[in-house]
């Protein structure tokens, strides 16, 4: 019993646990005070101006947006592909750290018929600004059962852009 006595009053004799108490009680209140006036804000980067779209109607097309190469990949664009139930990822030659833009094609009606799409992106100002990427898909066959979706990578070329940034398809 006397022991714990003696342990306890050399605890209470000693300064610096004490110190080091206050010292790790004022850090915690400036990081509690940091942590509620920080605020962090997303930056959704929206630089396209519009999507002109001229099809026969049988592809609903959808502009994904714009992203970042992450992976550089070989061409596969230009494959004659046969749309059956499930999805087809096809891309033009993809550079890491390119801007690429992202499209879906996916058929309204299915029907017996052959298509080809046709991609061009271009960006800054005048009337038509400054051609970026053209793309010719490869002959897409669709048969009386087809429901896959087509996903069009696009790599613009470039790794920075300068706004507006428009984007013509054109299917056949």
């Amino acid at each position: 019993m006397s022991s714990i006595r003696v342990l306890v009053s050399r605890i209470t004799t000693k300064k610096v646990p004490a110190l080091t108490l206050v010292v790790v009680g004022i850090v915690g209140m400036v990081a509690g005070v940091l942590a509620a006036t920080i605020t962090l804000n997303q930056a959704i980067y929206t630089g396209e101006v519009g999507t002109y779209h001229n099809n026969t109607g049988i592809f609903t097309v959808t502009d994904n947006g714009l992203s970042i190469v992450a992976n550089a990949a070989s061409t596969n664009a230009t494959n004659a592909i046969t749309i059956a139930g499930s999805g087809i990822a096809l891309n033009n030659a993809l550079t890491a750290g390119h801007w690429m833009d992202v499209l879906t094609f996916q058929m309204n009606t299915p029907g017996i018929s052959t298509h080809t799409a046709t991609i061009t992106a271009r960006n800054g100002a005048g009337p038509e600004g400054t051609s970026l990427a053209t793309v010719t898909s490869g002959t897409w066959t669709t048969s009386g059962t087809s429901t896959g979706i087509v996903t069009f990578y696009v790599d613009l070329g470039t790794a920075s852009l300068t706004a507006p940034v428009t984007v013509y398809i054109n299917i056949t």
